[in-house]
């Protein structure tokens, strides 16, 4: 595959940068990439080759094709992704190490001056964490000056409407801590990257694709950490993978590992912005937390836990459906454990009813993971395909998912 051309349109107040990618299994088809910010940051847009290694390497990688970029592209990001392409063939089989072809250079080190920290921030507990815990006046920390939150990526680019809901509100955080909001643009889960694992692999590429396309204005891009140490799994934003994608001028930083989400909803609830803006939910591609999915129960247990849920506005519902919680489909290999952490934590807050109900969906989980199992094997055997599905509707009726 190969970067073909690039080129920026001003428009109505925002910048887009355009990329012309070709693919070599489709040799007379090619498809245009951009990132788009408000128009104030033409200046500083990068004419690099940086973010375009970081967002096409995956798919790179994915589809086995060479990756060519006609500009020039930083070394160290170059030896860096060679690296991250080993790591992902360890995770994924499919996944090779492809040949890198590219011009040596890139815009070269930051000036003394020039120590600006960028954290992508959705308003979800990591990077919530991630702001006030910067923002602490201790050793270790790195503080924040802008936060750049992404339409494309959880919310679509067709729902313009919700997006800038998501930013005001977003707004009220930025305003409370003293920080500039940025509002992006990318198509990039609208491109042929959908082919490849979005969460598993790639959507981390795709954060640090936005912040280096600003890398003439940071030292430092940070992206918040989804897991704890303990708990690592192959995903696309990890902290063997992230801080490969650091160029000789601009750092990404893999924050708050350290802690696991009930920790960081701990200090999080202590900060009045964040009750009016935690944002977990990206069911519906709206701005809104539905209350409903097992993303937005997992985190309503937490809070429910810690004595603060009915203090959360940006939930439907201020109170936890224990029934819902019961009914809960955990068919992720990691969820049994993070849920039998959270009943642990059910019964050491003396909650025995949300233990009990997170007990429920444990044991209903462990009868149906079979099913399921056998449902995909269906699904994926020719001819019997259709003998599948009504298995995954039998295993899906009444669940939360």
């Amino acid at each position: 595959m190969e970067l073909l051309s690039t080129r920026r349109d001003v428009e109505a107040g925002r910048i887009r940068v355009t990329g012309t990618v070709a693919y070599d299994d489709r040799a007379r088809s090619a498809e245009e990439y951009w990132f788009e910010f408000p128009s104030e940051h033409a200046g500083v847009v990068t004419e690099s080759g940086n973010p375009w290694l970081a967002c096409l390497a995956p798919l790179a990688a994915w589809l086995g094709e060479p990756l060519r970029i006609g500009l020039p592209v930083d070394a160290l990001l170059v030896r860096n992704v060679r690296e991250a392409m080993a790591i992902w063939k360890s995770w994924y089989p499919r996944a090779k190490i492809v040949p890198i072809l590219a011009l040596s250079g890139g815009p070269g080190p930051a000036s003394r001056g020039d120590e600006r920290t960028a954290l992508f921030f959705s308003g979800g507990v990591d990077s919530q964490y991630s702001l006030y815990r910067n923002g602490q006046d201790e050793a270790g920390v790195v503080p924040i000056d802008d936060l750049i939150v992404i339409q494309g990526f959880d919310i679509s680019l067709e729902r313009r409407d919700a997006f800038e809901r998501h930013v005001d509100r977003l707004g009220i955080v930025a305003r409370a801590t003293g920080k500039a909001l940025i509002p992006a643009a990318t198509n990039l889960r609208s491109t042929r990257l959908r082919e490849a694992p979005w969460g598993e692999l790639w959507h981390g590429c795709a954060l640090a694709a936005v912040g280096l396309t600003l890398e003439r204005c940071y030292r430092r891009l940070m992206i918040a950490s989804a897991n704890h140490y303990a708990d690592l799994y192959p995903w696309g934003s990890h902290p063997m993978i992230d801080p490969l994608l650091s160029t000789a001028r601009t750092l990404v930083l893999h924050d708050g590992a350290t802690l696991r989400r009930w920790d960081k909803l701990e200090l999080v609830s202590l900060q009045e912005a964040a009750l009016q803006t935690l944002h977990v939910c990206y069911r519906d591609g709206t701005d809104a937390n539905c209350g409903r999915c097992e993303k937005c129960l997992r985190n309503m247990i937490i809070l429910e836990l810690l004595g603060v849920l009915d203090r959360y506005t940006t939930f439907p519902a201020r109170r936890l459906d224990l029934t819902s919680v019961s009914r809960l489909l955990l068919r992720r290999a990691w969820q049994p454990v993070y849920y039998g952490r959270l009943r642990r934590l059910a019964v050491s807050r003396k909650r025995p009813d949300v233990a009990r109900a997170i007990q429920r969906a444990l044991q209903r989980s462990r009868r149906l993971r079979p099913v399921l199992s056998l449902a995909n094997r269906l699904s994926q055997t020719r001819g019997l395909g259709r003998l599948g599905r009504p298995l995954k509707r039998w295993a899906f009726a009444g669940s939360v998912r």
